[in-house]
């Protein structure tokens, strides 16, 4: 907001990224999708970290942004959180000591999706079936890789990780609609990018997927492919993420 900023939702980013009339060249707004990964509760509730005290949710900081500067600020104020659709695959994740919280129970549940859907704040997206994580028994994948999302090369898997996790989430959605994909670990399967997210849109539903790039969007992205810069891998204090904006 401070670097003259619009945040909107990833809709508005797909649109202009696939837009024929080539606009990003000549836009000079500055546009800005919030995205969060992996689906923890912590997105739409407030929690006590053991360590580190009282944590604000991200619902809850746009909403004090908005009480602070106002609705008008930022008018178009929303984020998107990538879930994990398979409930199998969020409870081993909990559970796995090298994820962070085994002692907090539910801390991946889904309860709270069609809330955090229905505030007008907050969609919720697609972050594939199990994420093909080393701490689910069994991946959705015929080769039962672990930690590697390019190994989707197939149709077969690329149903089973973003179709049946599209299918999963919008039943629990309660009427709103997954139409963002996010790929695990920033992996970006050949095969999904180029072949089955744009051929087969009927049968998925996704409209956009989301890598991480690590850069602002350039002419000629394709929307199945939309860079993100994530905190942790492409900065990591406020003025390196303010940076990024100024260059943008």
């Amino acid at each position: 907001h401070a670097c003259g900023a619009k945040v909107v939702d990833l809709q508005t980013i797909a649109e202009k990224v696939s837009s024929p009339r080539g606009g990003i060249a000549n836009d000079r707004e500055i546009l800005v999708g919030l995205t969060f990964d992996d689906g923890p509760v912590f997105d739409h509730d407030d929690f006590l970290h053991r360590e580190h005290g009282p944590q604000r949710s991200f619902l809850n900081v746009m909403r004090d942004f908005i009480a602070r500067h106002g609705a008008a600020a930022q008018p178009q104020m929303h984020a998107t959180s990538f879930v994990i659709a398979s409930p199998a695959a969020r409870r081993a994740m909990e559970l796995a000591a090298d994820c962070g919280f085994p002692d907090l129970p539910d801390w991946l549940g889904e309860g709270w999706w069609r809330e955090a859907a229905a505030s007008g704040l907050m969609a919720i997206g697609n972050h594939s079936w199990d994420h093909v994580h080393h701490a689910v028994e069994a991946v959705a994948t015929e080769s039962n890789e672990r930690d590697n999302f390019e190994s989707v090369a197939t149709y077969a898997d690329a149903e089973a990780e973003i179709c049946a996790a599209a299918e999963y989430i919008n039943r629990k959605l309660g009427g709103a609609k997954c139409e963002m994909f996010a790929y695990p670990f920033g992996h970006v399967p050949p095969y999904v990018a180029n072949e089955y997210l744009p051929r087969h849109r009927d049968k998925h539903g996704m409209v956009a997927a989301f890598g991480t790039g690590g850069r602002a969007v350039c002419e000629g992205d394709s929307v199945w492919n939309i860079p993100r810069a994530v905190c942790g891998w492409h900065w990591n204090e406020p003025e390196q993420l303010a940076a990024m904006l100024r260059h943008a």
